[in-house]
């Protein structure tokens, strides 16, 4: 049986939106709350947000070529059937930027996905600033996204902290807290994608994931020039609107007490029978 789910509001009712923040008041009212935060006014110098246009990304990074995810409906999750991994193919950056332009009708829809700025796209790194929030001993990557409108990252959740940037376009977020975890139906600790939700958010099966109803979950839409704050554990899917949708995203290492969330503790619990298969393994 499909129903449409009608999800209640967190605690969280509303996310704050505070504007450029210093270091302390991250650290304080932000970072220790353990809650998302918008934060604006931090990428007005960024040089991505005034010059990264189509014309401008093809000139600086031209023919390269690039892997990009593809997906048959815009939802871009994991295939059991493919060793858990998201379909991708090769292609000229060119070509990509220009198939979001023309807004082909095709059976396949495209993302540029998690992809280092460091290794894949070193000609952008001097447009835009990793955030002094973040201290470079616990950075992690530092990740270019580029999609059109109608994609969808699938509900998950990060081990790391995350600062969600947004470049171009907006992107509506549903976010869960850590608490909501055993309403959300992950893959098994011991998965390849432990990390990943089985639901499927927009048309969820209550027969199969009965618990799913008391989900609670707050919402924001990420205008350009927004970063978003995602502490580690707190699921998330992501939506893109707009045409043409660009973001950054900063992971950087969280503090070991933070794995003894929910989310955490289900992967803690499975370190004793990984060391044990890792020791296998070599033998």
């Amino acid at each position: 049986m499909i129903v449409q789910n009608k999800l209640d509001r967190t605690s969280v009712n509303q996310i704050e939106r505070i504007y450029k923040p210093s270091l302390e008041e991250f650290k304080k009212k932000i970072f220790s709350s353990r809650k998302p935060v918008i934060i604006t006014g931090k990428m007005t110098d960024w040089k991505a947000l005034s010059s990264w246009s189509i014309e401008y990304l093809n000139r600086v990074v031209g023919h390269k070529e690039i892997d990009v995810n593809f997906s048959n409906n815009k939802v871009f999750n994991f295939d059991p059937e493919n060793q858990f991994t998201i379909a991708s193919k090769k292609m000229k950056f060119t070509d990509f930027m220009d198939w979001i332009v023309q807004k082909k009708t095709t059976d396949k829809y495209y993302y540029l996905q998690q992809s280092s700025i460091k290794t894949s796209f070193p000609e952008l790194i001097s447009d835009i600033e990793v955030p002094d929030y973040i201290d470079p001993k616990l950075l992690i990557i530092t990740n270019l996204w580029i999609g059109a409108g109608g994609n969808v990252s699938q509900l998950h959740y990060d081990m790391p902290e995350n600062l969600l940037s947004q470049v171009r376009g907006r992107k509506r977020i549903l976010l869960f807290e850590p608490k909501q975890t055993s309403f959300l139906y992950p893959f098994p600790a011991h998965s390849k994608i432990p990390h990943m939700s089985r639901l499927n958010l927009d048309q969820p099966d209550a027969k199969k994931f009965p618990k799913f109803q008391k989900a609670k979950y707050t919402e924001c839409i990420l205008e350009p020039g927004e970063m978003l704050f995602i502490p580690a554990f707190w699921w998330h899917q992501v939506y893109s609107l707009d045409m043409l949708n660009i973001s950054i995203n900063f992971w950087w290492k969280t503090n070991f007490k933070e794995y003894f969330a929910p989310s955490g503790r289900r992967l803690i619990a499975q370190v004793p029978g990984l060391i044990w298969q890792s020791l296998k393994r070599k033998r």
